[in-house]
């Protein structure tokens, strides 16, 4: 796929490297000999808190428990590919994560508009089975219906100054635009989340809200006139 790739066969071998290399993102099994994904995925986080440079880590898990996503999660995972991987789904995880500066900070998704029409889409349906087109018009209502409630949820957390709600609401809305390929709209909800959670730099938190809130409406619009109209 053109990316430069360093492997290594244990979580060990990956932290001491770590100290040498950056990566631009990670992708670390759960079960690995030594210490297992979900331990050093802790690791690196608290890593980070010293460091301050953030790595995307994506964990590889055969395991199909439905809390799966909750528990890489809370690891500090960003997301998880269940195996067996395809090479399609690599792909699109990948290209999702690895967005140009441009790409991930979207300034105002109005700027881009003609006449109030996005000339670009600003989702994508590479997720789903394009041969399931009724599955699909049910997620993007599902999407359509639920995510502006969500928003506005934040939006009164943040106001009320209900950090952990503004945390936990961003958090729940981050993989539902990681499902529709909007990538800034999903490291808007991370850096949402992290800014609830850790409480500093509370005062970027209204500006994010509002290009999140601008972009995600673009978006809705354009699913209801392509897939709901």
């Amino acid at each position: 796929m053109g990316y430069e790739c360093l492997c290594l066969d244990s979580a060990d071998k990956l932290i001491a490297r770590l100290e040498e290399t950056e990566p631009s993102i990670i992708l670390m099994d759960i079960e690995m000999p030594g210490i297992n994904g979900l331990e050093a995925a802790v690791i690196l986080r608290n890593r980070q808190k010293i460091s301050g440079k953030k790595h995307v880590i994506i964990a590889l898990t055969a395991h199909n428990d439905d809390n799966i996503r909750s528990i890489v999660s809370a690891a500090g995972f960003d997301d998880y590919l269940q195996k067996p991987i395809t090479k399609r789904e690599l792909k699109t995880r990948l290209s999702r994560y690895l967005k140009s500066e441009s790409e991930i900070n979207v300034s105002d998704p109005a700027m881009n508009s003609e006449n109030g029409n996005n000339k670009d889409k600003l989702y994508s349906l590479e997720m789903f089975d394009a041969d399931d087109p009724e599955f699909v018009r049910s997620i993007v209502e599902m999407f359509v219906t639920n995510t502006p409630g969500s928003l506005v949820m934040i939006k009164k957390a943040f106001e009320q100054d209900e950090m952990e709600t503004v945390r936990q609401q961003a958090h729940k809305l981050k993989p539902h635009f990681s499902f529709f390929g909007a990538s800034g709209v999903q490291q808007m909800m991370q850096a949402i989340e992290d800014i609830a959670r850790g409480g500093e730099d509370k005062d970027k938190l209204p500006g994010l809200i509002e290009r999140a809130e601008k972009t995600s409406t673009l978006m809705i619009a354009q699913m209801k006139a392509d897939l709901l109209s």
